[in-house]
C-alpha cells in the first residue's frame, strides 16, 4: 500500500480545491460548536475537532493526530503517521484509515465507511461500523456491544519484513461480526478470541477460534 504517495497526491490536488485549509507546520483546531466546509489538510500536525462540530470535508494530517470530540460530524479521516481518536457519538460520513496509528471509536459513535489500518490497532468501543475492518499488522478489538456489519480483513503483506506475525482479534460479549472474517496472508498467525455472547455471523477463514 503506496498510502504515504497517495495522501501527498491528495493534498497536492487540495491546494487547488477553494476552501481547503492546509497548514505545513502546525495543528488545526475546529472549536466547541464551529462548523467548517471544506477539507481540513496538514503536513506536520495534528487535526482536533472540538464537541458539536460540523465538518463538510475530510480531515487529513501526514505526521499527526486526528480527534474528534463527542457529538461531531465529519467526513472521511486520514493520518500517515497518527492515531485516530474519535469521542461519544460522533458521526463519520466515510473512511476512517491509518497508515502509522491506531483507531479508537468509543461509545455511540458511527462510521458509514471502513477502518483501515497498517501498522495500527484498531479499538471499537459500542460503536457501528457500517463497512469492513481492515488491517495489514493491527490488532482488532470489538467491546461493549460493538457491530461490524462487513468483513473483518487481514490483508496481505507486500515484502515488509518488519511486519508482526501475529494478530489478535477480540470480539467480546455483546458484539457482532456480520460478514466474515477472512486473512489473506498465510504467514500471519491469527487468533479470534470469542467470548461468550459475542458473534460472528459469517465465516471465518485463515483464522484459530478461541473461545473464550
Amino acid at each position: 500500500m503506496k498510502r504515504g504517495l497517495l495522501v501527498f497526491l491528495i493534498l497536492l490536488l487540495c491546494l487547488a480545491i477553494a476552501g481547503c485549509k492546509i497548514k505545513v507546520n502546525g495543528s488545526i483546531h475546529i472549536d466547541d460548536g464551529d462548523r467548517a466546509s471544506g477539507t481540513q489538510t496538514t503536513i506536520n500536525g495534528s487535526v482536533y475537532v472540538g464537541s458539536n462540530c460540523t465538518v463538510r470535508g475530510s480531515c487529513r494530517s501526514v505526521n499527526g493526530k486526528i480527534e474528534v470530540r463527542d457529538n461531531s460530524k465529519v467526513k472521511d479521516l486520514q493520518t500517515v503517521n497518527g492515531s485516530i481518536e474519535l469521542e461519544r457519538d460522533v458521526m463519520v460520513r466515510g473512511n476512517v484509515e491509518s497508515v502509522n496509528g491506531d483507531v479508537l471509536v468509543d461509545i455511540g459513535s458511527q462510521i458509514d465507511g471502513r477502518v483501515a489500518t497498517v501498522n495500527g490497532d484498531i479499538d471499537l468501543r459500542r460503536a457501528l461500523v457500517e463497512r469492513d475492518l481492515q488491517t495489514y499488522n493491527g490488532d482488532i478489538s470489538l467491546s461493549d456491544s460493538s457491530c461490524v456489519k462487513g468483513d473483518i480483513i487481514v490483508k496481505r503483506g507486500k515484502g515488509n519484513t518488519t511486519r508482526r506475525r501475529r494478530i489478535r482479534i477480540e470480539i467480546q460479549e455483546g458484539s457482532v461480526v456480520e460478514g466474515d472474517i477472512l486473512v489473506k496472508d498465510r504467514d500471519i498467525d491469527v487468533r479470534v478470541f470469542l467470548a461468550t455472547g459475542g458473534e460472528v455471523l459469517g465465516r471465518v477463514k485463515g483464522a484459530e477460534v478461541i473461545e473464550e
